[in-house]
């Protein structure tokens, strides 16, 4: 398979995910026939908030050709969709029904994603100046965010979301911060830069897209999950703030930043 060929695809899916995004947040009837739970208006958003970052994520990398940087990504949807597509199979079998086309799907996009992996795997990174110590700390405070989080959504604990969430949707919940642990983990198993460029990308649009409804939430939110959404809304604002500061301030990790192609076209 060729690079070509790879950066078209992620277009093509990252396309496609934009839209899908598009529709849930604007609450179209369209998009929201693809989800099987109907769990309200916020809820919708927040699905759309995950479409957006994979959106962002694949364009980036469709447009930029870094597509070594794109491992953590790879690794992170690969979890998402087959962690996704485990949960339906195990909620079909416990119902004692056949499984259904969702859970063959997103199994058979797990297996297409890691093979996405061991591909980029292969190929020379474009930025391969090492991660500094600050990207190092944030990648562990994500890490201390996402795993807990998403290890108490997977085994049903009520009350971490900043509105009421159904046991299964919490499973589901679960898988999608799990998975996102990969786009932070990735980067400290392998310190570079371009290992740590598409989650923050990601992650940026993820927070743009959640924040302005969150804050809206305000007024609506129930007594008991006021300091959810405190902390979330909070974690989501550092996070964006990262985000713009080491995509289009700093000098060592903006867009644009790269050094010298032929000193550092080195592998992982």
């Amino acid at each position: 398979m060729s690079a070509g060929l790879i950066r078209l695809l992620l277009l093509l899916v990252g396309l496609v995910s934009g839209v899908l995004a598009f529709g849930y947040f604007t609450q179209a009837p369209w998009a929201l026939a693809t989800w099987p739970w109907k769990d309200g208006a916020l809820a919708n958003i927040f699905v759309s908030s995950v479409l957006a970052a994979v959106a962002a994520a694949m364009l980036w990398v469709a447009a930029s050709g870094q597509l070594a940087g794109a491992a953590g990504g790879f690794l992170h949807v690969s979890t998402m969709v087959g962690g996704i597509g485990l949960v339906l199979l195990s909620a079909s079998i416990g119902a004692g029904e056949a499984p259904g086309a969702p859970a063959v799907l997103c199994l058979l996009a797990a297996a297409a994603g890691m093979a996405g992996f061991a591909w980029v795997r292969r190929v020379p990174l474009t930025d391969a100046r090492p991660l500094s110590n600050a990207l190092r700390v944030w990648c562990v405070i994500y890490l201390l965010i996402l795993l807990p989080a998403g290890t108490a959504m997977l085994l049903r604990v009520p009350g971490i979301m900043p509105w009421p969430v159904k046991p299964l949707t919490s499973m589901v919940y679960g898988c999608v911060f799990l998975a996102a642990a990969w786009s932070f983990a990735y980067p400290l198993l392998h310190p570079r830069i371009e290992h740590i460029r598409v989650g923050l990308v990601g992650f940026l649009a993820y927070d743009l897209v959640l924040l302005p409804p969150f804050f809206g939430h305000f007024d609506k939110v129930l007594p008991e999950l006021r300091i959810n959404l405190i902390l979330y809304v909070s974690a989501l604002t550092a996070s964006a703030l990262v985000s713009v500061y080491y995509l289009l301030i700093s000098h060592g990790t903006r867009v644009g930043s790269l050094p010298g192609i032929a000193a550092s076209r080195i592998g992982a």
